[in-house]
């Protein structure tokens, strides 16, 4: 047998395998909440964050309570866009990094902004200086 039809029939048989493996789904649960998915009702926390005064290229921590916080970094796009990387971490005693998720958004300075950040689900209206 020829290699290239071997090296075929092999990335064929991968590619396979990588699609299949892509569509496992999860059981759906029941929630108490009604007209709310149990992954929304026990997985989803809402923080509302308020205005929050961010310094351009600085990170501002924000505790959200529970041993978590909350690292904003804004960076200025242009006088009206901000770039905002929102990155929600805990830690152990010994103040190691045990969990953590990031998100990063490009809105508008000034204007409310929602977003979901790991478990969280944040609220603020990023305001920002130059120093």
């Amino acid at each position: 047998m020829d290699t290239t039809k071997i090296t075929f029939a092999v990335t064929l048989l991968l590619a396979g395998l990588v699609l299949t493996g892509c569509q496992k789904k999860t059981p759906q649960q029941k929630s108490s909440v009604p007209g709310v998915s149990a992954s929304a009702a026990t997985n989803s926390v809402s923080r509302d964050l308020g205005a929050v005064t961010l310094t351009n290229h600085y990170e501002t921590c924000v505790n959200l309570g529970a041993g978590k916080d909350c690292i904003l970094t804004p960076k200025m796009i242009d006088s009206h866009n901000v770039q905002l990387t929102l990155a929600v971490e805990s830690k152990t005693a010994a103040g190691r990094t045990h969990d953590l998720s990031v998100t990063q958004v490009v809105t508008r300075e000034g204007k409310p902004l929602e977003v979901a950040v790991g478990d969280y689900s944040l609220s603020l209206t990023p305001k920002v200086t130059s120093e």
